[in-house]
């Protein structure tokens, strides 16, 4: 009896360690892992790795867990049932719940929110996106003070407005959404105090005191069209909020000193203008050479432009801040480019053009109807231009007259009042050009002489010639350049004979005197008329001796 327990006591511990060993067996051959997809489950791409969030499964039959990304779809769960065909990315482990955290590492992370509470910059940690592209970007698109949006453009859960700001580095779309920002107010022109403050000039941060104070709301993404402003301009200095700007700076927006770093951040004192001071009824250098005058430090804090002012009698007056108001001045200038900007003389050009004037704006021989032209400009530079059709013109240098206008041959500027004098363009032949007029019979020096026009594809290698000829068929004169192809095949036609055509290559040549030029036509003229004369003689003896014969004839038949 004591046998049969022991026996079955025997054979129950072999059962048990039976069913341990097949227990223990089965539990090598199974792996927890954790099992989602991010289409169904968000958080299964957005984990940060959190314990809880995401859910698992007991792998009965597999050793592995795996994640992939196929068409930019998270996916974890047991090795051999993680779809892994197609993926960009795929990965497996053989612990418990391995297949967790953040894939791929590199993976994008963005702050996601909507609504008022988005408006605010984020306190959590960014999460990654939720579906994983390699050029995915993290965005903040503020609509109003009261409504944001932020959260990974791959999502495409929301439509970007186009105030959106995208950027591509994990939490990157952490900014304030909205803003207060206060400017500094004030107007030169108005009152004083905008301008600087000279009890901050030499501590290191200068900032003006006098000024009221502008707000306005700014949302993420109107930096650039929401801003403190500080406009300087000659004598006036101007400082607001750009949403209340004055209507007379609004064609002066490119040239606005903006700021958005912080409050009153356009508050700065502008640089301390330096400027030539002097008058030259004192100081005959204020005139003739400013260079050897050094200028000088202004010290009014109201000075923040120069002036350089010309009077009645020649004089010269320099100085700080805005021109005086003088009845004995003709003209003035302000300036604030720089120290010592209001160093420009007054400028004065010889102005002339060959169409008005004649040969003499260009050969310079003999000038009449010339002028003296004021510039508009300050140092303004003095320029003579050549045109191709052989025009030649002086003047003060602007906007419709200068080097780069059209149809230009040759072109001189030069700095320097009365500097645009002399013959010009010299590397161009000259030569006389008229017709019939009186002064084309008898040259004088100078007088019609003017460049040949340049013509149109004209050869580099072509030997210019003038030419002169006297016109059979009007009786005139000419002369001219033999570039002009019309005059010459007139030179060749119209003249009495080829060598009546007359060409020659120095400068204005062809001033063969009229009456030489006639006179081989004239000599012609009387040979011929001679000529005819003999002609009509013979023809009359020959009609003579024709009668008497037929008078002999006549007689010798009545015979």
């Amino acid at each position: 009896m004591r046998g049969l327990q022991t026996n079955r006591h025997s054979c129950f511990h072999h059962l048990l360690l039976l069913f341990l060993i097949l227990l223990r067996s089965g539990r090598c051959f199974a792996i927890v892992c954790y099992h989602c997809d991010s289409i169904a489950l968000p958080e299964c791409s957005q984990t940060l790795g959190e314990v809880g969030v995401l859910p698992y499964k007991e792998c009965p039959t597999q050793l592995t867990c795996a994640m992939s990304i196929v068409d930019s779809i998270t996916y974890r769960g047991c090795g051999a049932e993680t779809p892994i065909t197609g993926a960009t990315y795929s990965k497996t482990c053989s612990s418990n719940l391995c297949n967790a955290g953040v894939y791929p590492p590199g993976r994008l992370k963005c702050h996601h929110c909507a609504g008022q509470e988005c408006v605010a910059a984020p306190a959590a940690k960014p999460k990654p996106c939720r579906y994983h592209l390699e050029e995915d970007q993290c965005y903040t698109d503020v609509i109003s003070s009261l409504e944001a949006y932020r959260g990974c453009a791959s999502e495409q859960n929301h439509t970007l407005s186009t105030a959106a700001k995208l950027c591509d580095i994990n939490g990157c779309n952490d900014e304030q959404g909205a803003w207060t920002q206060v400017c500094a107010t004030c107007d030169s022109a108005i009152g004083r105090g905008c301008k600087i403050d000279l009890f901050q000039v030499n501590t290191g941060r200068c900032n003006v005191s006098l000024y009221e104070e502008c707000q306005q709301d700014v949302l993420l993404g109107e930096q650039e069209d929401k801003y403190c402003f500080s406009f300087r301009r000659l004598s006036r200095v101007v400082r607001g909020c750009s949403t209340k700007m004055q209507t007379d700076l609004e064609s002066y927006v490119d040239k606005l000193e903006k700021c958005n770093t912080s409050d009153h951040c356009n508050a700065g004192c502008i640089t301390q203008q330096k400027c030539f001071t002097c008058n030259s009824v004192d100081q005959e250098l204020c005139r003739t050479n400013i260079t050897a005058i050094a200028n000088s430090t202004c010290s009014s804090a109201e000075a923040s432009s120069c002036f350089s002012c010309e009077y009645s009698n020649w004089s010269i007056q320099r100085g700080c801040g805005a021109p005086p108001a003088n009845p004995q001045i003709t003209k003035c200038y302000e300036c604030d480019e720089g120290a010592g900007c209001n160093s420009k003389d007054f400028t004065r050009c010889y102005q002339c053009s060959t169409d008005q004037a004649g040969a003499g704006c260009a050969n310079w021989e003999s000038p009449g109807e010339i002028y003296i032209e004021e510039c508009a400009e300050p140092a303004a530079p003095c320029v003579v231009v050549s045109y191709n059709n052989g025009t030649t013109a002086r003047g003060c240098q602007k906007s419709d007259f200068s080097c780069a206008s059209a149809n230009v041959a040759s072109c001189l500027p030069c700095e320097g009042s009365f500097c645009n004098k002399g013959s010009f363009p010299e590397e161009r032949l000259w030569c006389h050009q008229c017709r019939g007029v009186q002064d084309c019979e008898e040259i004088s020096r100078g007088q019609t002489a003017m460049p040949c026009p340049l013509r149109a594809n004209e050869p580099e290698d072509q030997e210019l010639a003038c030419l002169e000829y006297f016109d059979v068929n009007s009786k005139e004169i000419v002369r001219g350049c033999r570039s002009d192809p019309e005059l010459y095949y007139e030179c060749l036609l119209r003249s009495n004979h080829l060598g009546s055509c007359r060409t020659c290559h120095s400068q204005a040549c062809n001033n063969s005197p009229g009456r030489e030029l006639r006179a081989g036509y004239k000599l012609e003229a009387k040979a011929l008329s001679l000529l005819q004369g003999k002609s009509s003689a013979i023809s009359k003896y020959s009609n003579v001796g024709h009668g008497i014969w037929l008078l002999l004839s006549a007689s010798y038949l009545s015979t």
